[in-house]
C-alpha cells in the first residue's frame, strides 16, 4: 500500500505469510486506521509517525488473528454437531448445511 501527502510518502508489501487473505486485511485495515480521524495528519504534527504506524500494524496483527481464532471457534461449535466417526458422504447427507459452512471456515482460516 502507499500513504502520501505533502510532507509524508510511505509505502509497504504485506506479502501474506497465512495466505492472501492476510496481506488484504493487513493492507484494507493499515489504510483504514491511518485514514480514520485524520491521523497522519495528527501525527506528522506531533512528529510521532513511526510510533502509530508501528501501533497501528500491531492492532491489525492482533485483529487478524482475533478474526481467525472467531472462525476456528465456529468450526468447532459446528464439528461437535456431528457425530464422531461419522463418513464424509453421510455426513454432507443428513448435516447439508454443517459440512458447507465448514469448507467455507477451512477455506476463510487457511487463507
Amino acid at each position: 500500500f502507499v500513504i502520501e501527502n505533502e510532507r509524508f510518502y510511505a509505502c509497504a508489501v504485506c506479502d501474506g505469510h497465512d495466505g492472501a487473505s492476510a496481506a488484504t486485511f493487513a493492507v484494507e485495515n493499515i489504510k483504514y486506521y491511518i485514514d480514520s480521524n485524520s491521523n497522519l495528519e495528527r501525527w506528522l504534527q506531533n512528529d510521532c509517525v513511526e510510533t502509530n504506524l508501528k501501533q497501528c500494524i500491531l492492532l491489525t496483527d492482533g485483529n487478524f488473528f482475533k478474526q481467525r481464532r472467531k472462525y476456528i471457534e465456529e468450526k468447532r461449535r459446528i464439528k461437535v454437531q456431528i457425530p464422531d466417526g461419522m463418513k464424509s458422504y453421510q455426513a454432507s447427507q443428513q448435516y447439508p448445511r454443517e459440512v458447507a459452512r465448514l469448507q467455507e471456515l477451512e477455506s476463510l482460516i487457511s487463507g
